[in-house]
Parts: structure tokens; C-alpha cells; sequence
């Protein structure tokens, strides 16, 4: 049995759709699909013409909005211009200008899709690397916002959970930008914010990956050892999430020895050791005490004391193999050697 997330919402889906960064898929994947209007559609994607045909109205409209210095006509027209001919020439001018003025009004959501047409439709617009700074501003921006709720309640999340389809978006369409791992990095940290462990562990996953050399896969690392260690409910569970766990804590310390933060791994280590060599003993019991099978039992014993030698499982598991050696046999009914000889 593998680690089961209890809580599923939309945003499961986009990182289910782009089946972890790595699929055929992602490449035809547009990720302004992303982002939706009111009526479930996106405003900027309603694509009817994909060449210069049927611009030259709204080329003229907008020259006249220019010359009165009516703003609000602009904007009208670059919006209708990126909605029906998002490949057109003029549409370089509709995306830098509407994402511009929409980054301006904190509508971070909507001006990250505007300047998202320029990446997808005009890489050669000549002012890209201003607006691959400004889409990841519009992220991080989005992910300190407060989020309005329902009835004027708060979110219990710290961040903006809004932000992790464009943290995720910009770590697609930008994945050689010096910000992209940190992308990564913050749609796990709102993810695992609003228990949405799933996400989290997937974006951690790929910016450890993808950005081995990263400043902050370390981090990573860190995070998704913790992750990993919150869905143990005891030694007696499914242990795949423990040994992911141990996994990581020995990637980390292997990868990082002198980290500031390698005694708390260290210790988690330790802990989760302890767990899976408790699991061990706890399986050996079985066989022990219930089956009276005294190899399978040494088995598990010596396997829990090889996993983690310094810990009370394994003192516990030498124990046993003590009574074993002395030929002490467990008894039916009340266990009475059990209590007699391994009281914990």
C-alpha cells in the first residue's frame, strides 16, 4: 500500500494532467488552459484566427484610442486582439501592454496569462527577459496575497494557494531561468501550507531531478523528508512512506554533510530507523509468538537490529533472540512467556 492523499482538490489536477513534468503530453499542453474566466473559459485563448486576417479594424480602433488617450478603449482592444489573434504581429504589442497594465492593478493571475502569449506565440519579442521577470513577480506576488474566502472567512493556509498553477506554468515555460527552481520550491511550500502533500511532493520531486545543482535542492531535500515522515502513523502501518523518508534523509546527508540544517535530518534519520526496524520486531513477534515459527522470526529480529543497531527496536529485537538461543518457547493463551520475559 503507497501513501494515500486524502485531500483532493482541482489543483491535483493540473499536476495529474502533466503527469509529473515528464510525460509526451506536457509539450502540447498550453498552460494558459490554466487559468479560467468567470464563465470557465479562458479569456485570452479563444482562438479564431491564427494569422493577420481581421486585425486591421482593431488596429485602426486602437490608433484612435491612442490619439484621444482613452486607456480603457486600449485595453479593450488588446484584450480582444489576445483573445481571437494571439499569433498575430500586433499581439506583441496587446500581451506586453495588457500584462502591464493588469501587473500594475495587482491582478496578478490575469497579467501573468497576458505575458504568457509572448512565450508561447512571440519569443523573439525583444523585452522577454522583462517579462519573465514580471510573470514570476506576478506569482510571488499572488502567493503573499491574502485569499479572499467564502462569507469573509480566512484561509488556513499561509500562502496564497491561488499561485501554484503559475508557479507550476512558469517552471514549464521557463525551465532554463534562473528562477525556475525556486518555482518549484514555492508551489511545494503553498502546497504543503494547505495540505495539499501530493503537489508539494511532486514539485519537490522535479526540482530535485531537473536542478540537481540548484541552491535550493537542499532544501528540497529537507522538505520532502519531512513530508514523507508526517504519513507514518505507527511501526505497525504500511512503511512506504518510511522508507521514502530514509530515502531522502540519506540523500540529503550524503549530498550535504556540513548543511545547517544536518542534525535535524540526522535526527529524523534516527527516528525514522527506528520506525521501520520496530516494524521489523513487531512482524517477527508474529511469527514468533502467534506462529511459532522461530526462523522467520530470527529473520525479522536480525533484519531489525541491522537497520537500525543503536535503537530500542533492535535492543528489543536482541532480546528475543537471547530467549530464542536459551529456547525459551512461547505459550498459547495468554502469552505468559511474552510478558514473562520481553515486557517492554
Amino acid at each position: 500500500m503507497k501513501i494515500k492523499f486524502l485531500r483532493i482538490n482541482p489543483l491535483l489536477l493540473i499536476l495529474l494532467s502533466i503527469t509529473c513534468f515528464h510525460s509526451n503530453a506536457i509539450a502540447s499542453l498550453n498552460p494558459l488552459n490554466w487559468f479560467s474566466s468567470k464563465d470557465g473559459t479562458s479569456e485570452v485563448i479563444k482562438i479564431e484566427n491564427d494569422n493577420e486576417k481581421g486585425t486591421k479594424q482593431l488596429v485602426k480602433k486602437l490608433a484612435k484610442s491612442k490619439a484621444k488617450g482613452n486607456e480603457k478603449a486600449q485595453q479593450k482592444i488588446y484584450k480582444k486582439i489576445l483573445r481571437n489573434h494571439p499569433r498575430a504581429s500586433i499581439a506583441k504589442e496587446a500581451a506586453y501592454n495588457r500584462g502591464v497594465y493588469l501587473f500594475n492593478k495587482a491582478k496578478w493571475k490575469d497579467s501573468f496569462q497576458a505575458f504568457s502569449i509572448l512565450k508561447q506565440y512571440h519569443p523573439e519579442f525583444s523585452q522577454l527577459d522583462e517579462v519573465i521577470e514580471l510573470q514570476f513577480q506576478c506569482a510571488e506576488n499572488l502567493m503573499n496575497q491574502e485569499k479572499k474566502q467564502a462569507f469573509g472567512f480566512k484561509s488556513s493556509a499561509t500562502y496564497n494557494t491561488e499561485s501554484i498553477p503559475l508557479f507550476i506554468a512558469y517552471a514549464k515555460l521557463f525551465p532554463f531561468n534562473k528562477n525556475a527552481p525556486l518555482a518549484l520550491l514555492y508551489s511545494a511550500k503553498v502546497s504543503q501550507s494547505d495540505k495539499e502533500y501530493e503537489i508539494a511532493v511532486v514539485s519537490l520531486k522535479e526540482l530535485i531531478n531537473s536542478y540537481p545543482s540548484s541552491e535550493h535542492t537542499a532544501e528540497a531535500y529537507f522538505l520532502i523528508a519531512h513530508i514523507y515522515s508526517e504519513f507514518i502513523k505507527g511501526p505497525e502501518y504500511d512503511l512506504e512512506s518510511t522508507r521514502e523518508a530514509i530515502r531522502y534523509c540519506e540523500d540529503f546527508i550524503a549530498l550535504y554533510p556540513k548543511h545547517e540544517d544536518i542534525g535535524t535530518i540526522e535526527v529524523l534519520y534516527e527516528r525514522m530507523l527506528n520506525a521501520l526496524a520496530t516494524n521489523r520486531v513487531l512482524l517477527a513477534d508474529y511469527y514468533y509468538f502467534n506462529k511459532r515459527d522461530n526462523v522467520a522470526a530470527i529473520i525479522f529480529y536480525n533484519e531489525a537490529i541491522t537497520l537500525a543497531p543503536n535503537s530500542q527496536a533492535a535492543i528489543e529485537a536482541q532480546e528475543r533472540l537471547d530467549a530464542i538461543d536459551m529456547g525459551i518457547r512461547p505459550t498459547t493463551g495468554g502469552n505468559f512467556i511474552k510478558k514473562l520475559f520481553f515486557i517492554k
